[in-house]
């Protein structure tokens, strides 16, 4: 990820991965975060349709 905009220096409202996993739950799927120092893999799984 690389945020477009370079002007602001503040880190995210933390918002994201909440409302990430609130949809992935909502379709029955799962979401596993892996970290790695300031790095971090987000997994998402879902069942076949």
């Amino acid at each position: 990820f690389v945020r477009g905009d370079k002007s602001r220096n503040t880190e995210g409202s933390g918002l994201g991965l909440s409302i990430a996993r609130s949809l992935t739950e909502l379709q029955k799927g799962e979401m596993r975060i892996e970290v790695d120092g300031d790095l971090f893999k987000v997994t998402l799984t879902f069942d076949a349709v």
